[in-house]
């Protein structure tokens, strides 16, 4: 009887859970959000500040105000530097286009002379049919989608007020937050001493940052090999490519073979070998790097089995849309830990 008990109030507390946080990132995240990425910026900040308090004796506010400068003085310097490699990058591609319509065309054409003669059809036709699907997309991007995208500029400019908006009350939260960080750390710190309370902020807070700091390391560790690979083969657009790849891997169904296992095996056909070779074995290095290296960053403080990670992340996906990548995992480790100190 008493089993039965506690195995009821287990998936009460569990169904409760479940709706409470369902609803928290339905209604209420996006008004909570700024000052989230405060207090996460104001924790990483704060080491800082207290070194520039103590060690130099400067005022609390002032070292506050310093750190929060070179800290935003840095990040946008290299977000420029970066944005400058993306951006040439991007001109010489586009500079290129042409020369890479004309292979692409080239390729498409002899795709289309081999199903021509795989289905014993006379030439040309499937050519046709491609070049037909082309004329009728290129037609409602014309009628539906331009005059869409028009109509809804002056609600892209308002997004980006509001953006900005954001930005400037994330940062002046930042501020507030950094000065009295120490007032805070006591008032957590009291949580914790808390029965219940405690034994979920902990779990909370170890589960969030373990997760956050493996998958930011993970995807440089990974953007760094990549874009060190394409340069060996000379690829012009390696650093691009290795950011935007690397992004790619953080989602577990796309990941890095979506990309490269395609085009390495289209330059194996080509006859372009060391590429192809190199790009497959990109594959390999970072899908071994990822099995090594996440269990150890994380250190088994979340113990999520890789199914049950991937559900979390296509249910998020199915109930936030693209957040839910982020929101999923999240909704999983706030459950579990509530979970685990029920069963406690």
């Amino acid at each position: 009887m008493a089993e039965e008990k506690r195995y009821g109030k287990t998936v009460l507390v569990g169904a409760v859970t479940v709706l409470i946080v369902y609803l928290g990132f339905r209604y209420l995240l996006s008004l909570f959000l700024p000052l989230i990425i405060a207090f996460a910026f104001a924790l990483l900040l704060s080491p800082v500040v207290r070194f520039w308090h103590r060690k130099l004796r400067l005022p609390v506010v002032f070292a506050s105000g310093l750190t929060l400068f070179f800290f935003l003085g840095g990040f946008l310097w290299g977000l420029v530097w970066l944005g400058r490699k993306l951006s040439e990058q991007l001109v010489a591609f586009f500079q290129n286009f042409s020369v890479y319509e004309e292979y692409v065309t080239e390729q498409i054409d002899d795709i289309c002379r081999g199903c021509d003669r795989l289905f014993g059809m006379t030439r040309g036709t499937s050519m046709s049919m491609v070049e037909r699907g082309m004329t009728t997309l290129l037609e409602r991007i014309q009628t539906e989608v331009l005059p869409a995208l028009t109509a809804r500029t002056l609600e892209l400019a308002a997004g980006t007020a509001v953006i900005l908006g954001a930005v400037l009350i994330t940062l002046v939260l930042t501020l507030l937050l950094l000065k009295d960080m120490e007032q805070i750390r006591k008032k957590i710190a009291y949580w914790k001493t808390l029965p219940t309370l405690g034994k979920v902020l902990q779990q909370l807070i170890r589960s969030g940052f373990a997760y956050l700091r493996t998958q930011a390391t993970l995807v440089a560790v990974i953007a760094t090999v990549i874009t060190v690979g394409l340069l060996c083969i000379g690829n012009p657009y390696a650093l691009l490519l290795g950011v935007v790849i690397a992004i790619f891997d953080a989602f577990p169904m796309l990941g890095t073979g979506i990309i490269m296992v395609p085009w390495g095996i289209i330059r194996l056909l080509a006859g372009d070998y060391f590429a192809g070779i190199v790009l497959i074995l990109l594959f390999v290095i970072c899908q071994i790097l990822r099995e090594v290296l996440e269990p150890k960053l994380l250190g088994g403080k979340l113990g999520i089995h890789p199914a049950t990670a991937l559900m979390a992340i296509y249910i998020g996906i199915r109930l936030f849309g693209v957040a839910g990548v982020i929101l999923g995992p999240a909704g999983l480790i706030i459950i579990r830990s509530v979970m685990g100190v029920c069963e406690e």
